[in-house]
């Protein structure tokens, strides 16, 4: 019974012996280091995952400039991307250097990841160039048409004597004459002067034997020396 006893307490000692042992206070730091770092994956990777997939509004910046813009979309978490400017606008309340009306891709409340680009339009700070056209010998309605279709603005209309009523004697911009062919921008305003007419019987310039555009148009007055 004696020598049972002394067994028992011999293994009892010697598994004490070895809870206090160098490989196993190794091995049971070795395991605890493992699960800790296991539980740490885990948790990251779930946290990666949440915000990988995680959905962000895409703010409306629309109307701001593009440093407000991009200052809004930052704070999102999203990456701004300038892409273009235009010289047109269908806001007249925009201004140049603001974001226009439908320049921001993907829209406003457009659900995407963090990190998604964002492209913007703005306004353009400078105007889209105009070439002028010939008007040179036209009647009033059609130059008015070839006006606007060059993006420019047909003025006031002042008569001057000559016997073709109704005829473009000259354009001006700015007070100043200007010829075909020049550069202005889109949106500059054109000033013409016409022909006043006489009496009804006045030879018309389409009729038979009437003088050609071009003699019409050289018998207004050129001596003008405030020519654009």
């Amino acid at each position: 019974m004696e020598k049972e006893s002394n067994s028992f307490m011999d293994y009892l000692k010697a598994w004490g012996r070895f809870f206090i042992s160098r490989y196993f206070i190794k091995n049971i730091c070795i395991f605890i280091a493992t699960v800790l770092l296991f539980v740490l994956l885990i948790t990251q990777g779930l946290k990666w995952y949440t915000h990988h997939t995680e959905k962000i509004s895409v703010p409306a910046v629309e109307g701001m400039t593009v440093a407000e813009a991009k200052k809004a979309i930052v704070e999102r978490g999203l990456v701004p991307v300038v892409n273009d400017s235009t010289y047109e606008c269908s806001s007249k309340s925009v201004k140049p250097g603001q974001i226009i009306p439908g320049g921001q891709q993907p829209t406003p409340g457009y659900q995407v990841k963090k990190g998604r680009k964002i492209y913007l339009t703005y306004l353009s700070y400078t105007k889209q160039p105009a070439i002028m056209p010939n008007i040179n010998g036209e009647s009033v309605e059609t130059a008015k048409s070839l006006i606007l279709g060059a993006g420019l603005i047909p003025g006031k209309i002042t008569e001057r004597e000559h016997p073709h009523k109704g005829l473009v004697l000259e354009a001006r911009f700015n007070g100043a004459k200007v010829s075909a062919g020049k550069q202005l921008f889109k949106g500059d305003i054109i000033d013409l002067t016409i022909g006043k007419g006489e009496d009804d019987d006045a030879t018309s310039p389409y009729s038979e034997g009437g003088n050609s555009d071009t003699d019409i148009f050289n018998q207004s007055d050129d001596s003008d020396p405030d020519e654009f």
